[in-house]
């Protein structure tokens, strides 16, 4: 009986925590401790769509997240990528939490790249269940860009629930709007050099850095931090021609580990 009030308490804290409007995924992404905002791969889908112009060929993707050794805090991801000539279109599904608490995204976004520069729109259906309260729905829209400013420098920016969306219309509470705002230093072909900046309307800023370094042909290594709270991560790739295997592993200096693996196909 102990452990399962424990478990709630812990639940119904990290609930009000979890709804930060942070859905990032992915096993690359973590391993730079979320670092991930100038990126252009699939999961740009997730972590920001400015860089889905960036995709060069159709793909589908799945990532699963364990936080803490606890299967009430797993989260699971999927979306596909379509390419086209006039830009990338994609859907996503993503997953956080049990019967008890749960956060869940429908989430559609479309992206094009003018030049050196990628810009991305989504509309998100969001949807909050809480077992004792009931569930609440909002839509909400994103929006994020990335500027290759040289070949070695990108710029990028994202914002989610730009219009403001609200969870429950009778309390006017509403969906966490985040702003993100990063840079990358590329000065290798096999090194990459993250830096970036989130907030929270409702909460602190955190900050982000992280560093992917390709040892040999198709496996890479990754670490990084993040502040708000302190999260230190490490990560490996392997990525055999058109499939992209990833794992992830970071510590929480709050709540303890976390472990997170993707997999990812390409095809022309």
């Amino acid at each position: 009986m102990k452990q399962i009030t424990c478990l709630i308490t812990l639940l119904v804290c990290f609930a009000i925590q979890a709804q930060t409007g942070s859905f990032n995924l992915g096993g690359r992404s973590a391993g730079m401790a979320g670092a991930s905002l100038t990126l252009g791969d699939e999961y740009s889908l997730f972590n920001n769509i400015g860089g889905l112009g960036r995709v060069e060929d159709h793909s589908a993707f799945a990532a699963y997240q364990n936080r803490y050794g606890v299967s009430e805090f797993q989260v699971v991801g999927a979306g596909a990528v379509y390419s086209t000539g006039i830009g990338n279109a994609g859907v996503g599904f993503y997953k956080f939490g049990d019967d008890l608490y749960s956060e869940q995204r429908l989430h559609l976004a479309f992206g094009n790249k003018i030049q050196m520069v990628s810009l991305g729109v989504g509309l998100d259906l969001l949807q909050y269940n809480v077992s004792t309260v009931g569930t609440n729905r909002a839509m909400a829209i994103q929006f994020g860009g990335v500027a290759e400013i040289t070949p070695q420098l990108r710029f990028g920016a994202h914002i989610f629930n730009l219009n403001q969306a609200e969870i429950n219309s009778e309390t006017g509470e509403k969906a966490p709007t985040v702003m993100k705002a990063g840079i990358s230093f590329l000065p290798s072909e096999e090194l990459i050099i993250n830096a970036e900046v989130e907030k929270d309307l409702d909460f602190d800023e955190v900050f982000k850095a992280g560093i992917e370094y390709q040892i040999i042909e198709s496996v890479y290594l990754r670490t990084g931090i993040s502040t708000e709270p302190f999260l230190g991560a490490f990560g490996v790739g392997f990525h055999p021609k058109n499939l992209k295997f990833d794992y992830a592993f970071s510590n929480d200096s709050r709540l303890g580990s976390i472990h997170e693996i993707s997999v990812a196909y390409s095809f022309q």
